[in-house]
This record gives C-alpha cells, sequence and structure tokens, in this order.
C-alpha cells in the first residue's frame, strides 16, 4: 500500500503503546502508519463513574468519527471499551493478540486479608469482589491507568483495581496480585487491541489479511453475547470465550449472589433469553 495510514488514538500513554503495537504489527507487513491524537469525551468527564454516564462508548465515539469523517482511516481502541453499538457504516476490523486479561489488585495486602478502600469505578469489580470479601469499600476512582497507581502510592486509596494488560504494557509493577477469575472475572473482551475501519474500505482488507485466527474466535464471540444480551457498563458480568477448548464463559452477580454459565459451540437463543431473565430479575 502505498502512502502512510492515520490512525486516531487517544493521547495517553497506554493509548500510544497500544497503537504502537498495532503500528508495528502493520510495518511487518509493509504498511506505515502515523498516531492522530484524539481526545474522547470520556477525558473530559474525569469524575463520574462510567456505569452513571448517559453517553455509552466515552472512550471510542471520538475516534470513530474521525474515521466517519474522513480524517483517518482507522482508530485504535482497548477493546473492551467499545460498545455494543458503533455506526453502522463502520467495523471492527482487526483484534490484537490477547494479552492477560485478568484483573490486578494492587495492595501491600493480600486480597484474602485484605479491610480497606478499593478505588474501582468497575461495577463488575465491585459486585464481584464485594461477594468475595466484606472488608472492601469500594470508592469511585478514575483516570489513566499509571495516573491511579499514582493516587495509590500517594495513600488516595488503600487499594486500586486495574485490568493486568494495562500494567503490563506499560511496564509498570506495582505490588499486589493478579485476580483469580474465579474471584472477578474479566470484561468481555479485556486484554485485546481493536482496529475500528470503514466497512468495505481497502484498511478493513488489509486487517483482515493479518487478523489471527484465534484471537479473532475469542473476541468475537465474546463480543457477539455482549451485544446480544445487550450488556453495558452498569452490568456486573463477564463473558470469557476460551479457543483452546471452544467454551464460552459467562458470569453475572449481583449484591447476593453469583451465577456461572458455560456453553459449547453456538449459544441457542433459548441460553440467551435465560440469560436476560436472570440479568433483568
Amino acid at each position: 500500500m502505498e502512502g502512510i495510514l492515520n490512525i486516531a488514538t487517544r493521547g495517553s500513554r497506554l493509548a500510544l503503546i497500544q497503537y504502537e503495537i498495532i503500528s508495528k504489527e502493520l510495518e511487518i507487513h509493509g504498511v506505515k502508519s502515523e498516531p492522530v491524537v484524539v481526545k474522547p469525551f470520556g477525558e473530559r468527564d474525569t469524575k463520574s463513574p462510567l456505569y452513571e454516564m448517559k453517553e455509552q462508548g466515552v472512550f471510542v465515539r471520538a475516534l470513530n468519527d474521525q474515521v466517519l469523517e474522513g480524517r483517518v482511516e482507522a482508530a485504535v481502541h482497548s477493546a473492551k471499551d467499545i460498545p455494543n453499538e458503533i455506526d453502522p457504516s463502520l467495523n471492527i476490523s482487526y483484534f490484537s493478540r490477547r494479552a492477560d486479561p485478568r484483573d490486578y489488585f494492587v495492595s501491600r495486602a493480600s486480597i484474602d486479608d485484605f479491610k480497606g478502600t478499593v478505588g474501582s469505578s468497575s461495577m463488575r469489580r465491585k459486585v464481584f469482589l464485594g461477594l468475595y470479601s466484606k472488608g472492601m469499600r469500594f470508592e469511585n476512582i478514575r483516570g489513566n491507568v499509571d495516573t491511579r497507581v499514582m493516587k495509590w502510592e500517594k495513600g488516595d486509596f488503600d487499594s486500586i483495581v486495574v485490568a493486568k494488560a494495562a500494567l503490563d504494557r506499560l511496564g509498570l509493577s506495582p505490588p499486589g496480585q493478579a485476580i483469580s477469575e474465579t474471584i472477578c472475572p474479566p470484561d468481555p473482551n479485556q486484554g485485546f487491541i481493536a482496529v475500528v475501519t470503514k466497512r468495505g474500505s481497502k484498511i478493513e482488507n488489509i486487517f483482515k489479511k493479518i487478523q489471527d485466527q484465534e484471537s479473532l474466535w475469542e473476541a468475537s464471540r465474546e463480543r457477539d453475547l455482549m451485544v446480544r444480551l445487550q450488556m453495558g457498563c452498569n452490568t456486573a458480568a463477564s463473558i470469557r470465550a476460551v479457543y483452546s477448548n471452544k467454551v464460552v464463559k459467562f458470569a453475572y452477580a449481583n449484591e447476593e449472589r453469583r451465577f456461572d454459565f458455560s456453553f459449547n459451540g453456538e449459544i441457542q437463543e433459548s441460553s440467551i433469553r435465560k440469560l436476560r431473565d436472570i440479568i433483568d430479575s
């Protein structure tokens, strides 16, 4: 391909690292790119918990609009940030290989013995961890991952919970531990980087040609179930597809208990209705 591919990205250190991961993958296949930094709405409101915001995809829409308007050819996102619905002219054309999908408990105390404040604005983390330990007092925290780690280091919180993939990509190793998926299962698509392009574009075809099929299988099945259930960030639920044994695991929790289900092969509509009833009850 001639010319340089313009790719929209957020300006945080993590977002730029994720852009570089995609850029290097393109370069291996003879495609050069450069970043175009965009500031989304989610970075202008840094206080409200995400599940209280009326607009879905607060870190995504501004970047995707750049693609729609033809200012860039593609946009790079943390895959878990992409809402159920995006403009029908757009498509998620690529998923990176998955990094560690688990959450990480940043603390000098073991998660099993912990009592104190936990910085997290995730409904999923609050509910699942709240079921596991009654000693946790959750307080909302916003900001980039490295900013949240600095807030913990200053003593604003006794602990924080962040995606381990983000820490790994940033090269950060704060004290603490990766959280077992049996305690707090991950968000759908956690650990994947996603690329959005226009449907039918030459760029879309380039990304499809370099797509790793294991990553596509896991990410697309998690996203498909998320969309079919109309899950948002106000739902304490997890979806985890595992390519090695072709299993899709679903977990949901409320303040009283958690529900776990596993599916082999295609998920039937009867199963979707059952899961919806549990979420809505």
